[in-house]
């Protein structure tokens, strides 16, 4: 059998997915986009080497394009994905109980496009023998899937062009190595520096990072994987921002500001927002979140005023520093504070604290933090 297949965008069937991985991604922008497999069920998931799966050779071709790599039917429900998201598939899919479907997470529907094709491009090899491409060598003995090989037309030498020499050095000192590639391509001369820490060292990465040096390290799962949970980020949230284009992003922002809040402002601030003006935004504004990082690290406004904040500069192209003077949600101090809360208790006339603190909460969440709150009810309330 030779495959053609169609391409189903699937998005709707997610807009309230429990999957983070899924949502996150979804509210960022991307797409879901599938096609069904015929009679391959079982098949995706069928181990070719130690720990290494068909599926995981698909994954490999998704990943040179970008992306995270591939969800296929073999391994769903899972990820957070239920087993009704799965079911929907299947129906527009109209896939059988001996067919398998494969979903890609994307952006762009071009690229999608092309990594499904090569996928399909290579079950047909498979059907006919073995697959020709260029792979790697892993660490633990397998290989992995790199780049197709040529055909014979192909197979000759560049003479257009001159040639491209690179000469590699390791400089070795304590903490790292610089692999030094000297590039020489014709008369341009270049030279790449690859940073490698020869031992997990957080804010040796940061220092580094912040002098825009290229680390080895970031692209080792593990260590990246240490680097989050040092930062007290747990497994789920690890899950997310290890799938996340902004991965560098969150590392470098947490070590500016609590995790916590660096979390909320890249997988929940988007959220919230539509939550609270009922409406669609959709939009991931990454300029925003680098400046709101600033007022929030010198505490001029707290979390709670995010969502209004984002609202307005999204909305209406406003500048921050001017939504927060329009909206009066600069931090109040805690004898700002006490002014307020007394004032706005006396308007509230009643005795009931539980409607007292009801109210306050509500009101004054957007401009103190909720130990404020508390304290200056306690003080004013006599608890």
């Amino acid at each position: 059998m030779i495959f053609e297949v169609k391409i189903y965008d699937l998005t709707e069937i997610f807009k309230e997915t429990k999957s983070k991985l899924v949502k996150s991604n979804i509210d960022n922008g991307a797409k879901v986009y599938g096609i069904k497999l015929d009679k391959m069920k079982g098949m995706i998931g069928f181990e070719i080497l130690p720990n290494r799966r068909i599926g995981t050779e698909f994954s490999d071709i998704a990943k040179k394009f970008g992306l995270k790599g591939i969800l296929h039917s073999d391994e769903l429900p899972n990820y957070g994905i239920s087993e009704e998201e799965v079911k929907n598939v299947k129906k527009i899919l109209n896939c059988s109980e001996e067919d398998a479907f494969i979903l890609l997470i994307s952006k762009d529907y071009e690229i999608a496009k092309k990594v499904f094709n090569l996928i399909i491009n290579r079950i047909n090899e498979s059907i006919k023998g073995i697959p020709k491409d260029t792979r790697q060598a892993n660490d633990d003995g397998t290989t992995s899937f790199l780049r197709p090989q040529p055909g014979s037309e192909r197979m000759y030498p560049e003479t257009d062009h001159p040639y491209i020499h690179i000469d590699k050095d390791v400089i070795e000192n304590n903490e790292y190595n610089i692999i030094r590639y000297n590039i020489s391509y014709g008369d341009i001369k270049e030279t790449f520096d690859i940073y490698y820490l020869k031992k997990f060292d957080k804010d040796l990465y940061i220092k580094l990072l912040n002098e825009g040096k290229t680390i080895l390290n970031s692209i080792d799962p593990e260590f990246v994987k240490k680097m989050l949970k040092s930062f007290g980020y747990d497994e789920k949230q690890i899950e997310n921002i290890i799938w996340s284009e902004y991965i560098n992003d969150i590392i470098k922002m947490s070590f500016d500001i609590n995790p916590t809040t660096v979390y909320y402002l890249f997988f929940q601030m988007v959220g919230d927002t539509e939550n609270l003006f009922k409406e669609k935004i959709e939009k991931f504004d990454l300029n925003f979140v680098y400046k709101i990082k600033d007022y929030l690290k010198d505490k001029k406004i707290v979390k709670n005023a995010i969502p209004i904040i984002y609202y307005y500069y999204i909305k209406y192209n406003k500048d921050i520093e001017n939504i927060i003077r329009e909206n009066n949600l600069y931090k109040r101090n805690i004898e700002e504070l006490k002014k307020e809360i007394i004032e706005y208790v006396k308007s509230l006339n009643t005795n009931d604290k539980k409607v007292i603190f009801s109210n306050v909460f509500s009101k004054f969440k957007y401009v103190a933090d909720s130990d404020d709150i508390k304290k200056v009810l306690e003080e004013i309330l006599n608890i």
